[in-house]
């Protein structure tokens, strides 16, 4: 799903009856600054409506408090995330398949989008005082693949959100490595995530 505003609405914005365009510029304004800085606290309002073409108090008129603005915008980023996870997984794979896509699909994201990782994963805006309903949504398909995968007995049963959780984590510590750490390369961090889920999925078998 694509958070950036077509140039024309760009250009309109703040003319009357445009409501829409200058909300719509100023969300992709600001996930494009949470992902050039990596941190919520390095967006600043200036730089949000300078990029998106509007006055401060447009912003306000949507969005009173700018930590309300960062939680929003943070929502489309969740957005893509679990995007690039359904793309990842095909109908007909096994289930224990489905879960390393899942797998390498989670570091893609990381290595492609790493300030965007950053904000989501490791630095949430402040506010965000509750869990976002795309983060429960994209650990629901995970359990989802877990649960399939114990019911054809391909992982030993155990419960799935702890299974889910463990598997998450593996690829998580890897993304995190390479998140503080970017001059290590992108094949070296798909060979080590390949390696970590091996380790896991081995220790998961019936």
């Amino acid at each position: 799903m694509s958070t950036r505003a077509a140039p024309s609405a760009l250009r309109r914005v703040g003319r009357p009856g445009d409501g829409e365009a200058v909300r719509g510029a100023i969300l992709a304004a600001t996930l494009r600054q949470l992902e050039a800085g990596g941190s919520p606290d390095r967006v600043t309002v200036a730089a949000i409506v300078g990029e998106a073409g509007c006055t401060p108090p447009s912003l306000y008129h949507y969005w009173p408090a700018r930590d309300l603005l960062l939680k929003e915008a943070s929502a489309f980023g969740w957005a893509q995330f679990r995007a690039s996870q359904t793309d990842a997984v095909a109908d007909g794979l096994h289930p224990v398949e489905r879960l390393r896509m899942r797998g390498r699909a989670y570091l893609d994201f990381a290595l492609a989008k790493p300030a965007l990782f950053r904000v989501l994963f490791l630095e949430a805006p402040p506010g965000l005082d509750e869990t976002p309903p795309e983060t429960g949504d994209a650990l629901g398909d995970l359990v989802a693949d877990v649960t399939a995968a114990m019911a054809s007995a391909q992982i030993r049963p155990a419960d799935p959100l702890t299974t889910a959780l463990a598997l998450w984590s593996a690829m998580h510590g890897v993304a995190a490595l390479w998140a503080v750490n970017p001059r290590l390369s992108s094949d070296l961090a798909r060979a080590v995530g390949d390696l970590a889920q091996d380790a896991v999925l081995a220790g998961l078998a019936p």
